[in-house]
């Protein structure tokens, strides 16, 4: 069961809602568009700006983000996701018939991948939301807190985003979200992924810095921060199943090491959710260039017709280039089987300097664009 209730947002801030006599007002980012949520009193809002993950409740989350903590006795805690403007996803070819008004009372629990909640999908101010309620819900108090979203101008420029959606959910039911930013309308599509490893996840700094550049840029520009979330929640480079996601994909497959080995590769190519959501975004998307960002070498490689864009790439951004053929059953290594262009840039060890992250950043920005 999701134990504390996450959004997975950009933000511009970090805020911490307290308890107060009235409703207090919190203006929260998403990627999306921004808008205010006002709080009624007994309810916290914590957010987590390094990883975009927040906990809104009727309790103080000690560690925003967490899944897996217990819940306190009688507590309501709630999953937000603003999925973007009606008119965008109608665009997109999202279906949207099921959004409607918030309804007058919660609909019954259901049951999701690790946890059960009452899941609401409604409309306000020209925006489809998402929200998943659960513990014990208080019913007026918790559509209240829902039905208090006013949208806002921004404060402060993002990018062009258009739209973020779930490509699928991790072994423990955490959502993979995908933000579309740029020009939808390019035929040029380029993917860039933050973490794959769960324990080498510096590279979510530089994919945030993509999602809060007001800069714009005239490719359609996918961005996914983190392939495995339940490998970064527990500190550990393969996912839930204890398989090294970057061993799962299909080119080259081979049967290496056995559950919780460092570079275990499943059952089968695709054995995982994580790496069959990623698939059926890259076989719907067909990205002509992908970049994986993975630690700590400190270097870009490639192999085979890759070589070209990486070596652009490692000049543009300043760090060392290196050719090295692709390892069994990695992402970049299926996806030059499939022809498309896909690297792996090797962070160096430790934190990521802001500074750092976004000269990757507009290295990255510099490449889409040639």
């Amino acid at each position: 069961m999701l134990r504390a209730a996450v959004i997975a947002i950009v933000l511009c801030a970090t805020t911490l809602a307290v308890a107060s006599p009235t409703p207090t007002a919190s203006r929260v980012e998403n990627g999306v568009a921004g808008y205010t949520l006002a709080l009624p009193s007994g309810w916290h809002l914590r957010i987590d700006a390094t990883t975009g993950a927040a906990t809104v409740g009727t309790f103080a989350a000690s560690r925003p983000g967490d899944v897996g903590e217990r819940l306190p006795r009688r507590s309501t805690s709630v999953i937000l996701l603003n999925d973007g403007p009606i008119w965008a996803l109608q665009g997109a070819g999202k279906p949207i018939r099921e959004a409607a008004l918030l309804p007058s009372s919660l609909p019954a629990p259901l049951r999701f991948e690790g946890f059960s909640a009452r899941w609401l999908i409604f409309r306000a101010q020209g925006h489809v939301f998402e929200a998943y309620v659960e513990g014990r819900p208080r019913t007026r108090a918790t559509l209240r807190l829902l039905g208090s979203i006013v949208l806002t101008a921004r404060g402060r420029a993002l990018a062009d985003v258009h739209s973020v959606r779930v490509i699928g959910h991790s072994v423990q039911g955490r959502p993979l979200r995908a933000w579309r930013i740029g020009n939808p309308r390019s035929k040029r599509h380029v993917l860039i992924v933050g973490c794959i490893h769960g324990d080498e996840c510096a590279g979510m700094l530089i994919t945030a810095r993509l999602l809060y550049s007001s800069r714009p840029t005239t490719v359609d520009l996918w961005v996914i921060q983190d392939v495995n979330p339940d490998g970064l929640h527990a500190g550990t480079r393969q996912n839930a199943h204890g398989v090294d996601l970057n061993r799962n994909f299909g080119a080259m497959w081979q049967p290496i090491g056995r559950p919780g080995s460092p570079q275990y590769s499943g059952r089968r190519p695709f054995s995982e959710p994580e790496s069959r959501a990623v698939r059926g975004l890259i076989l719907r998307l067909r990205p002509q260039l992908t970049i994986w960002f993975h630690q700590p070498q400190g270097v870009v490689r490639a192999w085979g017709p890759s070589v070209t864009a990486a070596r652009r790439y490692a000049r543009l951004a300043g760090v060392r280039y290196r050719s090295l053929p692709w390892l069994a059953g990695t992402a970049p290594n299926w996806q030059n089987h499939l022809g498309q262009t896909s690297f792996v840039v090797e962070l160096p060890p430790g934190p990521l300097a802001t500074i750092s992250a976004d000269r990757y950043a507009r290295a990255i920005f510099a490449l889409a664009e040639q």
